[in-house]
């Protein structure tokens, strides 16, 4: 056999073999691949089904929690006035058709009135859900097994029925029915004027034979199937039987109940009615953190299987067409190279052992292709041998500016770890080691290929960081996160934390990822100290403009004493003296209360506010700094607006601080109008004023910290810089128009609360 002969065949077997392998290979990573997708898709629908699935708590709990406020549901809690309260309840009924129990209880959670056929003096508790609620005063949203009785005394016990359907011999048996009902219950407390618990509304939504969270999410998504389980019994499911019938009263398998028992989910593939699904469960847990059932999310595997032999179809189909490609163009090679190449191997295997004093020789006479490798050949040995000298001065500029990053990286004063994929630390910094509150490695030891989240030290930290990470590697997006914790000595730390891709020129999920800490307790003790000092300056100026509307009425009253002491009266004028310095002292006193209602220093507390309500309360304060300017101060709140979720003593802050602003930016005549309305999905309020405005090229810098156009002792310069860090801190923005002679106006964008 000639060597063009073995040539060929060598190349067949060398060609054929990882064609196989490969073919093989890909059809497996493949198929696994689609198979994590699947699963992963199927992990998001899970997600999804959690929020359909609380979806309707929150409209009830939004709607009890304002109801719990109103004066008459309380008076009527307190009088145990049952037709009041069940007439209301029917009432809420109609807005939410989709509750199947309403009731109002007192105090020691006996019922006072139901909107079905519930007793009154009966005890609701719900596995002691109820006394929770009262003894937190909160509400409270909790999933719990409601027994047939207490249904059958509310009227839905019908409801609740579900057949138990088995599998014995290959076949499905009805072995009874499931009477009990799994409830998705909110309770809420209806407190007095002195906060004391009187009562609570308690609604429930009923998951047997319910089909919202399963139907609504295969809407969203479709294709997307869900069930909910009581126990091992689903209750509710858009997964149909080969008939075409929901699989209600079928038994979740033992092995997955076992496994949500012990690790609290199940991720895999599964059979339920005798179909095999790739499925995601979760424990549905109650109250007291007992597992009563499971939310279900899943896809039929006979869909991966069908796509898996699509993608082997395929996959074989290429590699015969290449197999036969490369057979021809093994022959066609063979036949052009002949004698030269063994010679030109040689010579190449003396050159990759570092020898570069040879000739390529009479090889490169020709025009051939092996001639032309074989100049290009010469032409390589030439230049290696003429760059030699160039290219280790380049290995050791290399290797100097690689001990220069590395001594960047270890002089940076925070923790910096570099994460490939798997989670395993590939760099990190000196700082890592020595002063990180994080960090379990001691100074000196060796952190490579250790799990990145596995050897943090506080668990505070280690908190959803998986999934933090996973959504960084996958997205290409970077995370900022502040976060308090407790170090080792017991000192609560503020910390912040950024996570950022490090992205190739592709784009696409990354590679590695830079997690950094950087402790910021001391920039956050600073900064509430500047918002602290901003509030008082406020408040300085406030009270100089109110000093003068104080000593008015103060003058009079010292009038009438002077009279009083010196001067007969008669009972008429002292009681007209008397009268006049009682509405003297009260308007003194009105004033003060203002002011000391603005200056209460606060924690920052983000609760549901009704910002029209908080202008009303500030507009006073400014009513007697421009009394005798002329300057109208107008107010267009905007009606029917929602309440935000806001922290309403630093909302206070900025707006005082706008306004005085706008005061001092106004000559003369002017007008300083404080509006609300919606914008988009934002609810805006805007501060303008047809003052004296702000030049073009101050505009980009008036955020800037201690950037100020007052005079020296009339402004920080800290003032906007501070309100635009708390509306940022609100998930807000906040925007500047002006126009220099004609006005500006403030714009301050916050999030709608749903």
């Amino acid at each position: 056999m000639n060597i063009g002969s073995k040539l060929i065949f060598s190349f067949l077997v060398v060609t054929l073999l990882p064609t196989i392998f490969l073919a093989f290979l890909t059809t497996t990573i493949i198929s696994s691949s689609k198979k994590d997708d699947a699963q992963e898709t199927i992990n998001h629908n899970l997600k999804a089904a959690w929020m359909q699935y609380y979806a309707r708590a929150y409209q009830m709990q939004y709607g009890m929690l304002q109801a719990s406020t109103e004066v008459y549901i309380k008076q009527s809690i307190i009088r145990k006035d049952k037709t009041v309260l069940k007439e209301q309840l029917k009432a809420w009924n109609k807005f939410r058709p989709y509750v199947d129990l309403w009731a109002v209880v007192d105090s020691k959670a006996i019922t006072i009135a139901s909107q079905n056929n519930l007793k009154s003096g009966v005890p609701l508790s719900f596995n002691g859900l109820v006394q929770k609620a009262f003894q937190k005063k909160k509400s409270f949203i909790s999933t719990e097994i409601v027994s047939n009785e207490i249904l059958r005394e509310d009227g839905i016990a019908g409801l609740a029925n579900v057949p138990l359907v088995t599998e014995k011999g290959g076949k499905l048996v009805n072995e009874g029915e499931l009477n009990d009902g799994m409830m998705l219950i909110v309770v809420t407390p209806v407190m007095d004027s002195s906060d004391k618990v009187i009562g609570a509304i308690i609604t429930g939504d009923l998951m047997n034979n319910d089909s919202f969270v399963s139907d609504s999410l295969a809407e969203s998504i479709p294709g997307s199937l869900v069930t909910i389980a009581m126990g091992n019994v689903q209750i509710a499911t858009n997964v149909v039987d080969e008939n075409g019938h929901r699989t209600i009263g079928h038994l979740i398998p033992k092995e997955v109940i076992s496994e949500i028992n012990t690790n609290l989910s199940f991720r895999g593939e599964t059979s339920i009615a005798q179909k095999q699904y790739i499925t995601a469960f979760d424990p549905i847990i109650n109250h007291d953190a007992k597992i009563i059932g499971s939310l279900f999310v899943g896809v039929p595997k006979e869909k991966f299987v069908e796509l898996q032999y699509r993608n082997i179809k395929a996959v074989t189909t290429i590699a015969l067409v290449g197999l036969l490609m490369a057979t021809g163009v093994a022959s066609f090679i063979t036949y052009m190279i002949t004698r030269p190449i063994k010679s030109l191997t040689k010579k190449a295997q003396l050159v990759s052992t570092g020898d570069l004093n040879i000739r390529v020789g009479t090889q490169k006479d020709g025009n051939d292709e092996i001639a032309d490798l074989a100049r290009t050949f010469d032409i390589m040995v030439k230049s290696l041998r003429d760059n030699e000298d160039r290219i280790k001065v380049s290995q050791d500029k290399l290797r100097q500016q690689k001990n220069l990053i590395e001594s960047i990286i270890n002089s940076l004063p925070y923790c910096l770890y570099v994460v490939e994929r798997n989670m395993s630390i590939v760099v990190w910094n000196r700082h890592a080691s020595k002063a990180c509150p994080v960090c379990n490695c001691k100074e000196g030891e060796d952190c490579s290929n250790l799990n990145f989240v596995v050897h943090l030290a506080n668990p505070e930290i280690k908190r959803g960081l998986y999934e933090v990470m996973n959504s960084v590697f996958e997205t290409g997006s970077g995370r900022t996160i502040e976060q308090k914790i407790t170090n080792s000595e017991g000192k609560v730390i503020s910390l912040r934390i950024s996570i950022f891709p490090i992205l190739s020129e592709s784009s696409g999920p990354a590679d590695y990822v830079v997690w950094m800490a950087e402790d910021i307790t001391k920039n956050k003790e600073i900064e509430a100290s500047i918002i602290s000092s901003e509030k008082l300056a406020a408040i300085g100026q406030l009270a100089a403009g109110i000093a003068h509307e104080v000593n008015n009425p103060l003058g009079g009253i010292l009038n009438c004493l002077y009279n009083f002491k010196h001067k007969k009266l008669t009972e008429a004028r002292k009681a007209e003296y008397l009268d006049f310095m009682e509405e003297g002292i009260k308007r003194v006193q009105n004033i003060v209360r203002q002011l000391l209602d603005f200056s209460q220093q606060h924690a920052p507390e983000l609760r549901l506010t009704d910002v029209n309500i908080m202008i009303e309360g500030i507009i006073p304060l400014f009513l007697h700094i421009i009394k005798g300017k002329d300057i109208r101060l107008v107010k267009k709140l905007g009606q029917g607006l929602p309440s935000i979720f806001a922290d309403k003593h630093q909302m206070e802050q900025i707006l005082v601080n706008l306004i005085l602003n706008a005061i001092q930016a106004v000559d003369g005549e002017g007008v300083i109008e404080v509006s609300t309305r919606f914008e988009g999905n934002w609810y805006c309020i805007l501060v303008s004023d047809n003052g004296c405005g702000i030049a073009a090229d101050n505009l980009p810098k008036i955020f800037d910290p201690f950037f100020t156009t007052k005079g020296v002792g009339k402004g920080t310069g800290l003032g906007l810089s501070v309100s635009r860090g708390i509306i940022e801190r609100h998930k807000g923005r906040i925007e500047v128009e002006s126009q220099l002679g004609k006005g500006t106006t403030f714009k301050i964008y916050l999030p709608i609360a749903v």
